[in-house]
């Protein structure tokens, strides 16, 4: 036996145009927003990109600074004559006598003795 399709009323197909209008009008609505968004994520991204590449040169100006630093701040006194912390690399001084800078200001005030 066949089931009877029974036919749909006026107001039932006008009931069915706003729906299908309205879920329309919010598709519309969603691409229009997933457009805005997809604009706004390329903008974060462009904006993210310039400051990894500012940050990647600050990084880098950090870098040539810090040892610079540690050029103008080297000491010179040889490692068997001051203490060294356990990380630290002992220098060797260049030409100095540094025993001879140490005999020379012995029997001076310290707040005299230049470097020492």
């Amino acid at each position: 036996m066949r089931g009877r399709h029974r036919q749909l009323t006026p107001a039932e197909v006008t009931a069915l145009h706003r729906q299908k209008d309205a879920a329309t009008v919010a598709a519309i609505k969603y691409a229009t927003e997933a457009t805005e968004l997809q604009q706004q994520l390329d903008e974060a991204g462009i904006t993210i990109s310039g400051l990894l590449e500012d940050l990647r040169v600050e990084r880098e100006e950090g870098s040539r600074l810090k040892a610079a630093l540690a050029n103008a701040t080297s000491v010179s006194v040889a490692c068997g004559t001051r203490d060294i912390w356990p990380d630290e690399e002992p220098t060797h001084p260049h030409g100095l006598d540094v025993t001879t800078l140490r005999a020379q200001f012995a029997g001076t005030s310290p707040s005299h003795t230049p470097g020492l």
